[in-house]
């Protein structure tokens, strides 16, 4: 990778940027925005006082979406979640094991029999944390089903309980770069769902008429 700068007509202070890839292979010529630009000054309003909540909404989910395809979550949330889409005035991250299932009745059903068949490989099967000690030792139907009534009444810390925390690191993250402008976490109301951990993010301010 070499900078050089340009210094044409006189005109000094023109920064140009040449970026060259070393790398052996067939993507070697690649430079990716991320690896050359840090996918920097993108400038995405999220602020619903400022840019309105249908447009906040539009601009947080292309961050995330962002975020999990660069490596700005740097947490456990994109190994784990695999999109953002906007749903009846939220954000919406859709957890990978319960990608596919809708909002409808049938949908729910179908979360709560992938969830309750999760919960029998072993504990927090749906966490990162949780799939690592079911490979490391192996499926535990009783520790799952311990866990999962432990769980549901709080009696246990879980995953879900820290995602709220993760996607406020992601955003101050993609703040910091300018990929998002105006990121308030008061603004934004974040939970996840009790069937099938999808993360929902809201805005406080109500929407107009």
């Amino acid at each position: 990778m070499s900078n050089a700068t340009s210094d044409q007509g006189g005109a000094k202070g023109l920064p140009m940027s040449v970026a060259v890839s070393t790398a052996a292979g067939p993507a070697g010529g690649v430079v990716t925005a991320r690896k050359a630009g840090e996918l920097r000054d993108m400038g995405l309003g999220v602020s619903p006082r400022v840019v309105g909540v249908p447009a906040a909404l539009q601009n947080l989910a292309k961050s995330v979406n962002i975020a999990f395809q660069t490596d700005y979550g740097e947490n456990f949330l994109e190994s784990v979640y695999q999109a953002a889409v906007v749903r009846r005035g939220e954000v919406v991250i859709l957890h990978h094991e319960y990608f596919g299932f809708g909002d409808s009745w049938f949908g729910q059903f179908g979360r709560l029999v992938r969830s309750l068949g999760l919960s029998l490989q072993g504990p927090d099967p749906a966490s990162p944390e949780g799939r690592a000690r079911i490979r490391e030792r192996g499926p535990s139907s009783i520790r799952g089903i311990l866990s999962l009534i432990g769980r549901k009444l709080d009696l246990v810390a879980e995953y879900e309980d820290r995602v709220p925390a993760y996607v406020e690191q992601m955003f101050d993250r993609l703040e910091a770069s300018g990929i998002i402008v105006g990121w308030d976490r008061g603004e934004w109301e974040i939970r996840t769902t009790r069937i099938g951990l999808d993360i929902r993010i809201a805005s406080r301010e109500p929407a107009a008429s």
